[in-house]
């Protein structure tokens, strides 16, 4: 009996391997894919009007709402700088009352027409956006044409979006990945103009009125901005609408708005931010470069699926699947007008720390010194063009896609020539962006509790620390004896 006990657990051992085996294969290799459909998507038709307010059309007759998108090119990089915020402070008041309306009275219009308000601020530009039944497009344009030309800042509202911005703020700095993130992008942005964008809650009691009033005034014009409407009219109904409305916005001569180049960072830095009693820690691996080409903008998209951008890519299988390190582990990439930004992201517990930054930079140095297996390019462009459509299937994301390219200046290779522009994308063009992006220095910030996390991260190397709000504290070295100094 123990002969055949013993037997039966070694058959066990090795079915369970073999089985562990072909699941492990099973799970990262891709499903067939389905024959690819030609992406027909319906054309963005633009023409300006004579305040030269661009206007671009999207017919989408097969929905029963409409969209309406503003981009205006006032974002976080035109704020002042010694008033950093004030392109978000600016946004965030379109909603809060005109000349006529309260905003209350404002809420109530969009809920009575059973739509949807929003505005955002990125590095570039501001969007507004509404969503909505096409029976209302006229109160809409009404509703936008008074915010645009008689907006009412009062102190009551003015006071109302500074709190509410303080309260957000101060929310988010209890998250380690918004802490980490914003943190990397001061690093990489330092002296740029997107600097601005990682602003800080202690910035918010600097805004003011005459800040508010000479931003709006100065960026808020017809011949910065760019409407788009998406929904089942055509543009000769939209141009005529539209000019009904905005007729009487007044263009200004603009002031000069030179776009500084994205740089990489100039040396390797590694960084914790210190959050007291954090459980867990985030690690954010980052580097920014100037605007690509076209080819390289796609290649990177692809290298970005290989690295990290689902859960069968390297990094989810290296550190959560195979080590146990991580939570979470993916990369992301990000383009904006003047550069791009390449990052990879972590959340592991202290105790796995060291090594799961040697593990994110061993898997990014992979991608520099090896040339990446065809079936791994040819699942990161699987992934990418069967997840495009997905993506703008909901009426808001589509327009919102729209606004995007036009904001930065994209063309059809973003649209309807996508599907073409990934296929293109070989593995010399992946590798080639590999060496050309990810070679340069690399800024890593970790955010936690340092009285757990500084004597691990001396495994590494010398680091700086910085308090939850991102102001420089010490510089932690470490002597031949391996015993830490901290110079202030």
């Amino acid at each position: 009996m123990k002969k055949i006990w013993v037997s039966l657990g070694i058959w066990a051992v090795f079915s369970g391997t073999a089985l562990f085996s072909q699941q492990e294969k099973f799970r990262k290799s891709a499903p067939p894919s389905e024959p690819l459909q030609e992406l027909k998507l319906p054309p963005i038709e633009s023409a300006p009007l004579s305040n030269k307010l661009n206007i671009s059309f999207v017919l989408r007759d097969n929905v029963p709402f409409m969209s309406l998108e503003i981009v205006i090119f006032a974002g976080e990089a035109l704020s002042p700088d010694k008033i950093p915020g004030t392109a978000t402070f600016v946004a965030g008041m379109l909603g809060r009352g005109t000349q006529s309306r309260t905003a209350a009275d404002i809420e109530g219009i969009v809920e009575s027409i059973g739509g949807t308000f929003s505005v955002s601020t990125n590095q570039d530009y501001v969007l507004v956006s509404f969503h909505f039944f096409p029976e209302y497009l006229d109160q809409v344009l009404d509703l936008i044409s008074q915010m645009l030309l008689q907006p009412n800042f009062t102190k009551s509202e003015i006071d109302y979006v500074k709190f509410a911005t303080t309260y957000d703020l101060l929310g988010r700095e209890r998250n380690l990945e918004f802490v980490a993130n914003r943190h990397l992008f001061r690093l990489l942005f330092k002296n740029h103009p997107y600097e601005k964008f990682a602003f800080s809650s202690d910035v918010i009691k600097n805004w003011n009125l005459n800040a508010l009033l000479d931003f709006f005034d100065r960026y808020y014009r017809p011949n910065n901005a760019h409407l788009i409407i998406t929904g089942n009219l055509n543009l000769n109904t939209v141009t005529r609408k539209v000019s009904h409305y905005l007729n009487t916005w007044q263009p200004r001569e603009l002031p000069p708005m030179p776009l500084q180049t994205v740089k990489p960072p100039d040396k390797d830095r590694l960084c914790l931010i210190d959050v007291p009693q954090a459980k867990d820690c985030v690690i954010y691996f980052g580097t920014a470069f100037p605007s690509p080409g076209t080819q390289d903008r796609f290649a990177l998209m692809v290298l970005n699926q290989v690295l990290g951008g689902t859960p069968t890519s390297r990094l989810f299988m290296n550190l959560r699947e195979s080590k146990a390190f991580a939570y979470n582990a993916l990369s992301e990439i990000d383009f904006f007008n003047a550069g791009g930004v390449f990052c990879a992201q972590a959340r592991v517990t202290p105790e796995f720390i060291a090594p799961s930054i040697r593990e994110i930079q061993k898997e990014i140095k992979a991608l520099t010194t090896s040339p990446i297996s065809s079936q791994e390019i040819e699942q990161a462009k699987s992934y990418l063009i069967y997840h495009f459509p997905v993506k703008i299937e909901r009426l808001d994301a589509f327009s919102e896609k729209v606004a995007d390219i036009k904001a930065r200046s994209g063309g059809d290779e973003c649209w309807n020539k996508y599907y073409e522009q990934v296929m293109l994308v070989n593995g010399e063009r992946v590798f080639g962006a590999a060496q050309k992006y990810l070679l340069q220095p690399f800024i890593v910030v970790v955010a936690g509790d340092k009285s757990v996390l500084s004597e691990r991260l001396l495994e590494l190397d010398s680091f700086d620390v910085f308090d939850s709000k991102g102001q420089f504290q010490y510089l932690v070295n470490k002597d031949k004896k391996g015993a830490a100094h901290e110079a202030r």
